[in-house]
């Protein structure tokens, strides 16, 4: 049974492609300064709270341990992050290097004006409006 013709206009259709697009778009605002979307996010969430662990990086950011521990391991041999064992246990905490600190501002300046060039069209308000709608979403629907 095929879907409905207005399928195309739904809620998952269009957010996927948006998805997809901005995707791109951030992945091209970040590659001249030498990283990826989700090393960029560990790195902003990291760098707001240094010396978070592995597992309170995972649960805060909402992603699953091991995508987690690899771009903590990619980040690390790129020497982007360093990590400091925290007390008597194994839990290590994570620090951004000085690379980091260097390349972070910039990196973040350059999402910035592409998320403002990706909303362009809409006035500041309808923007604020609509990610704010889509947190409230993303907030609703969980796995």
């Amino acid at each position: 049974m095929p879907v409905s013709p207005d399928f195309k206009d739904s809620l998952f259709q269009v957010s996927a492609l948006l998805a997809r697009r901005l995707a791109v778009v951030l992945r091209d605002a970040l590659a001249p300064h030498g990283l990826h979307p989700a090393q960029f996010i560990a790195l902003n969430e990291i760098a707001a709270r240094e010396g978070l662990t592995q597992a309170e990086l995972a649960l805060r950011l909402e992603l699953e341990q091991p995508g987690v521990a690899r771009t903590l391991s990619a980040l690390s041999a790129d020497g982007w992050i360093e990590r400091s064992t925290l007390g008597k246990g194994r839990a290590q905490g994570l620090y951004l290097s000085e690379r980091a600190r260097s390349v972070l501002p910039e990196a973040a300046a350059a999402v910035a004006a592409a998320e403002r060039k990706a909303t362009a069209s809409l006035g500041r308000t309808e923007s604020a409006l609509l990610v704010d709608a889509l947190a409230m979403l993303a907030a609703e629907i969980r796995d």
